[in-house]
C-alpha cells in the first residue's frame, strides 16, 4: 500500500504557493545578520525585529524548505527525552527549569500560531508518554513524579485505565493535560517570517553564506564596534555587528576552519513520517492526543486538524555520500520498509479506526546534541574566530526543534541586549556539564 503514496513532506503537498522573498542583489549593513531559512532563524529574526533592531535574514533556499518542511511539527513539554531521562543527564533541576521554558514556549508558538490568518494548522492536545513492556515501568512512575514536582496537570495510568482509552497495549503510562500540540511547520515558519518582514526585518532567500570574517579595521561601519563580513552566493558583501548562526546540521560546512562545531551535533539521524487520508473517526484514541513511546526504537503519533494520523520514528543513522544507510542498505529499499512499518503499528495500534489509508510518505534529518538540548548562545571560547562576542548558534535539532526555536529567539536577544538569564546556561555552546562520550 506504501508504494501507491505521494512521496512528499504532507506540509509542502497540501500548500499553496507560499510568499516569496528577493535575493541579495546588493551590498547591505546591519546590526543583525541571522543565517538559515527554517524555524530557528525565523523566531530569531521575529524577536530582534520586534525588538527595533536592524535585522536581515539570509536563507540559502526559499523559506522553510529545509528540515522545517519535513518536520513532524509535534510540539511537546517533553520530547524525545523523557523530563526523567533528562534529568539524569543534567540533574533534576535543569531538566524542570528546561520544561518550564518549554511550556512557556508552547503557549508562545500558540499565540504566534492564533494570530496568522489560517491559523497555522495549530491544534492543542494533551499527551501520553507510555511503554507497552514492563521494562520502562519504573521510568515511567518516575517520569509522573517529575511531572507533578514541575507543575504539569499530570495522570498516572495502568493496564486497566488504558484499556478504558486506548485500543494498544500499556503497561504504565503518564497523560498531562494540554501539554502538547500540532502544527503546520512549514506555514508557521511562513507565518513567522511574514511578521518579522512586517516588524522591519529584510528577508533574502537564495541567498546563502558562503564565508564568515572580521572586517579590518578600515572596513568596519563604525569604529566602536568591531563588524563581521559575510560573503553571500550572490557575490554580495553583508556588513553586521551581531550574526546569529541559525544554519542547523549545515553549520560545519559553514564554519569550516573558523569554528569548531563538528562537537556541537553528537549525531545526526533519518527519521521516516507516514501520513494517512482523513479518518472519520478515533475510536481508541484518547482526546486525539500526542502519543510517544518509551522503549526504542522510538515512535510518536499525533492527528492534524484536518484528522490525518501522523506516525514517525524508527530512525536510522544519517544517510552517507552514496545515498545509503549507515553504509548498510540500499537507501529506496530501507525507506519502504520503514514506512511500511509504520503503517503496520499504526494499524495494529488502533485496529478500531477504520479506513487506515497512508497518504504521505517522507523522511526527515534529525539533529541531536550529546544532552539532547539544543546550542543557544555566543560561541564557545575555543573557537578559532576573532571577536566570538559577536557570533551566536541557534542550533535547534531534534523533536522539539520549533519550541527550541522560540526560546532561542528569546535568549539570544537577552544576551544581545546585555541582560541577565541564567537560562541561557542550560544551553549555551562548551557547556561544562554536557554529557561526555
Amino acid at each position: 500500500m506504501v508504494k501507491k503514496v505521494t512521496v512528499a513532506p504532507l506540509w509542502t503537498a497540501l500548500s499553496t504557493t507560499p510568499a516569496q522573498y528577493p535575493w541579495l542583489d546588493r551590498d547591505l549593513t546591519c546590526q543583525v545578520a541571522v543565517v538559515g531559512g527554517g524555524m530557528a532563524a525565523a523566531m530569531c529574526a521575529l524577536r530582534f525585529a520586534e525588538a527595533g533592531i536592524d535585522t536581515a535574514l539570509f536563507s540559502a533556499s526559499p523559506i522553510g524548505s529545509g528540515s522545517t518542511a519535513s518536520a513532524s511539527g509535534i510540539l511537546s513539554v517533553d520530547g524525545e527525552d523523557s523530563l526523567f531521562r533528562l534529568s539524569e543527564r543534567i540533574g533534576a533541576d535543569r531538566a524542570m527549569m528546561t520544561a518550564r521554558l518549554m511550556q512557556e514556549a508552547l503557549d508562545q508558538v500558540e499565540k504566534i500560531a492564533s494570530a496568522s490568518p489560517d491559523g497555522c494548522g495549530f491544534r492543542r492536545s494533551d499527551s501520553l508518554r507510555f511503554t507497552a513492556s514492563g521494562r520502562e515501568k519504573e521510568a515511567i512512575r518516575r517520569e509522573y513524579a517529575l511531572r507533578l514536582h514541575s507543575g504539569l496537570n499530570s495522570e498516572l495510568i495502568g493496564p486497566s485505565d488504558a484499556g478504558r482509552s486506548f485500543t494498544f497495549p500499556i503497561a504504565a503510562g503518564v497523560y498531562s493535560t494540554g501539554m502538547a500540540a500540532q502544527v503546520d511547520p512549514y506555514r508557521l515558519c511562513h507565518a513567522v517570517i511574514s511578521r518579522a518582514a512586517a516588524a522591519g526585518a529584510h528577508v533574502y532567500e537564495n541567498t546563502g553564506v558562503t564565508s564568515l570574517s572580521l572586517n579590518r579595521e578600515e572596513e568596519a561601519p563604525s569604529a566602536s564596534t568591531p563588524s563581521l563580513a559575510l560573503t553571500t552566493t550572490t557575490h554580495r558583501r553583508v556588513q553586521a555587528e551581531y550574526v546569529i548562526m541559525a544554519t542547523g546540521t549545515d553549520t560545519r560546512h559553514l564554519c569550516r576552519g573558523t569554528a569548531r562545531t563538528d562537537k556541537e551535533w553528537d549525531e545526526i539521524r533519518t527519521t521516516y513520517l507516514m501520513a494517512t487520508e482523513p479518518v472519520e473517526e478515533l475510536a481508541g484514541w484518547r482526546g486525539a492526543c500526542v502519543i510517544r513511546r518509551e522503549e526504542e526504537p522510538r515512535l510518536y503519533l499525533s492527528v492534524t486538524p484536518d484528522r490525518r494520523l501522523l506516525i514517525g520514528g524508527l530512525d536510522s543513522l544519517v544517510v552517507d555520500e552514496q545515498g545509503r544507510v549507515a553504509g548498510l542498505w540500499d537507501l529506496p529499499r530501507h525507506e519502504e520498509h520503514r514506512w511500511e512499518e509504520l503503517e503496520e503499528t499504526l494499524r495494529d495500534m488502533f485496529p478500531a479506526i477504520r479506513d487506515i489509508t497512508p497518504s504521505y510518505v517522507f523522511a526527515a534529518r534529525d539533529a541531536r546534541t550529546k544532552d539532547g538540548l539544543p546550542v543557544i548562545g555566543r560561541m564557545a571560547p575555543e573557537s578559532r574566530l576573532p571577536a566570538t562576542e559577536q557570533v551566536a548558534y541557534a542550533l535547534c535539532g531534534g523533536d522539539n526543534g520549533i519550541l527550541h526555536a522560540e526560546i532561542a529567539g528569546r535568549l539570544l536577544l537577552d544576551q544581545y541586549q546585555g541582560r541577565d538569564n541564567r537560562e541561557l546556561g542550560l544551553f549555551s555552546p562548551g557547556r561544562a556539564w554536557r554529557i561526555k562520550h
